[in-house]
């Protein structure tokens, strides 16, 4: 079942879904919270090869977009991550996707990665993977609203205890592709 905005509201005040800093109202939308960027964005360093078989660590510019923001050119990809850090109860799942205003300018702003389950022990800032699919050069800044979380309830509360690997993730992360490696072994 998804939530309403009447029960993200009511789960709000209750402290089952937990969003820091505080959501203004004009962010609670019909089925969802709308989410802003964060101040830092990552920009692969380009024509490194990654093996999946045998991992190691990519580069990355870090780039703080508070001042002048970034311009996003068609074809482009960086990570960012939300500016809103979100923590639920184990039997409320989020769903992060995309608004529909900035997907009309081609841009994507999470291209697999859109779930938050409720394991993790603190809250977390959700990473997007943004990619201008389109023809505009667009430019984007902290706290531009750039996504949507909606929330749904589950059947039962998770069970599964295991450490996430980006648990604890406050601002935008690289993938752990060393760490998922060694997991799968």
């Amino acid at each position: 079942m998804i939530l309403s905005e009447v029960t993200i509201r009511k789960y709000l005040k209750e402290g089952k879904i937990i969003i820091s800093p505080e959501v203004p109202d004009s962010d609670i939308r019909p089925v969802g919270i709308r989410v802003h960027l964060a101040e830092e964005i990552l920009i692969p360093k380009p024509n490194q090869n990654v093996d999946l078989s045998n991992p190691t660590e990519l580069e990355y510019d870090k780039v703080n977009i508070k001042e002048e923001g970034y311009i996003m050119r068609p074809g482009s990809f960086v990570l960012a991550a939300t500016n809103e850090k979100i923590k639920t109860e184990k039997d409320i799942l989020t769903i992060l996707d995309g608004r529909s205003t900035i997907a009309r300018l081609g841009l994507t702003t999470h291209i697999t990665a859109g779930v938050l389950d409720g394991t993790m022990y603190y809250p977390q800032a959700p990473v997007l993977e943004i990619k201008n699919v389109g023809v505009f050069n667009i430019t984007v800044r902290h706290k531009d609203p750039i996504a949507l979380v909606c929330f749904h309830k589950l059947s039962q509360k998770v069970r599964q205890e295991i450490l996430p690997k980006y648990d604890s993730q406050d601002a935008v992360a690289a993938p752990a592709l060393i760490r998922d490696w060694e997991e799968a072994k």
